[in-house]
């Protein structure tokens, strides 16, 4: 991880690394994109592959027996993909997963109220017809920062 945040000049960029904005990193490196930054909602990366990205990250066994992961309706607005990263506890990447938009609002129909969040379970996400593993990437960025 030290690689890349040297690399990607995060500590003259940002005054806190925080486990979602070094998921949105990887992502980025994943899919030739860029971070935009900021509170963009739906567009956290903007890659040229994907689109516009809304991220998402967790840390495994943060969010108790049934992994999940948790989207708000803004998240879903201007989005063309939604990504979900996890971590370890030690901080290890661990795998990362990209829904269209589309696959994404079949998961959340009729689950989404406005201003709160609804949780998929991570297994049905990464079952989801449409998705697409980006963690050969990710390891693949990560090595090459190495």
């Amino acid at each position: 991880m030290y690689s890349i945040l040297r690399t990607a000049n995060c500590i003259k960029r940002y005054d806190s690394i925080s486990h979602q904005l070094l998921a949105e990193l990887v992502v980025a490196i994943a899919t030739d994109g860029e971070v935009v930054g900021g509170n963009n909602r739906g567009s956290d990366v903007i890659s040229p592959i994907y689109g516009k990205i809304e991220v998402k990250s967790r840390i495994l066994g943060t969010d108790g027996p049934f992994p999940r992961v948790s989207l708000k309706p803004h998240n879903l607005e201007k989005a063309d993909w939604i990504a979900a990263v996890r971590w370890t506890r030690d901080f290890e990447f661990y795998g990362a997963v990209a829904l269209p938009r589309v696959a994404a609002q079949g998961l959340f129909a009729g689950r989404l109220t406005e201003g709160r969040a609804t949780h998929v379970a991570w297994q049905t996400w990464v079952a989801a017809p449409g998705a697409e593993s980006l963690a050969d990437g990710v390891r693949a960025a990560l090595k090459s920062l190495s």
